[in-house]
């Protein structure tokens, strides 16, 4: 993540979450290195609450980063490509997110008669949201228990 408050507002806006608290370190730290992998880390990261759910965002400031830019990885590339949220109304939702600065990548997909549908979409970060609405035939998260 390159800036953590744009991604507080993004994420806060369209899933209606709210901060719940934040976290911060500069190298060296050997414990949070040892945590995640990494020498010669620095980050700070807040945690969100809403929607059923809390999502943590981290933007690191060290080591320098590497990697490719994840707005030019597919959905089918190796890692951890998209996280998936379901919603009510799919077409909604991608509209929120083109609207909040992220991007469309394809029109969504009815996938019944019955209202289930999908779409994938980017965030403004490169990050893929897949939106999904269930309808009668597909399992939502309110039947896993």
């Amino acid at each position: 993540m390159d800036d953590l408050d744009a991604a507080i507002t993004f994420y806060g806006a369209l899933l209606e979450m709210e901060e719940v608290e934040r976290d911060s370190w500069r190298a060296p730290s050997p414990m949070h290195d040892q945590g995640i992998g990494v020498e010669n880390s620095g980050a700070e990261g807040v945690m969100l609450r809403g929607s059923n759910s809390y999502l943590e965002v981290w933007q690191y400031f060290s080591p320098e980063q590497a990697g490719d830019d994840p707005a030019t990885r597919g959905a089918h590339e190796r890692g951890l490509r998209h996280i998936a949220i379901e919603v009510d109304d799919v077409r909604a939702a991608l509209e929120k997110v083109v609207l909040l600065g992220g991007s469309k990548m394809n029109d969504p997909v009815e996938m019944s008669d019955d209202g289930a549908a999908a779409v994938y979409c980017r965030d403004p970060f490169g990050t893929i949201i897949e939106f999904m609405s269930v309808g009668n035939t597909l399992a939502s998260l309110d039947d896993l228990e």
